[in-house]
């Protein structure tokens, strides 16, 4: 009776589907991840998107004023204490389930003629327990890259005043 209960339980939880992701272009991609601040150079620009990534808690890899380039990485703790129960229990010490995430963070930043052009490109990584890659994808959602535009404008604006 308990092994038709653990099969039972196994055969819905294989059952549940993964939101797909929505087909994007790759001109709406760029617009999602390009901004321009204006009146701004390039080292202020730089400067602001330190200051956000430290403040959401990322990692600064690298900074290459030369050519532009900037990278970042956040590991988040992602487990679940279900995700956990249900995988040893089904599978013992074999079990596997969702450990962490590693979000990287590209940024091409150019300067223009009175303005600096800003391109980010987020990914994820995520792991398992044994520390193996168990899905790997593009970040999508406009909202995401709104946001950060949004708080590296409102500190260049309080930079300005």
């Amino acid at each position: 009776m308990r092994y038709t209960l653990l099969i039972i339980l196994f055969l819905f939880s294989s059952c549940a589907r993964r939101a797909e992701d929505p087909i994007v272009t790759q001109m709406r991609m760029r617009g999602m991840q390009t901004r321009s601040f204006v009146g701004h150079d390039a080292k202020t620009v730089t400067k602001e998107i330190i200051t956000v990534l430290q403040d959401q808690g990322y990692m600064v890899k690298n900074v290459s004023g030369d050519v532009g380039l900037l990278t970042a990485e956040k590991d988040t703790n992602i487990e679940k204490f279900a995700s956990k129960f249900w995988s040893s229990l089904v599978s013992g010490r074999q079990a596997r389930w969702k450990k962490h995430s590693v979000i990287e963070l590209t940024t091409n930043i150019t300067e223009e003629t009175g303005k600096t052009k800003v391109r980010i490109n987020y990914l994820i990584r995520i792991f398992d327990n044994l520390g193996r890659i168990v899905d790997v994808h593009q970040v999508l959602e406009e909202e995401v890259y709104t946001d950060f535009f949004n708080k590296i404008q409102k500190g260049l604006l309080a930079k300005q005043q």
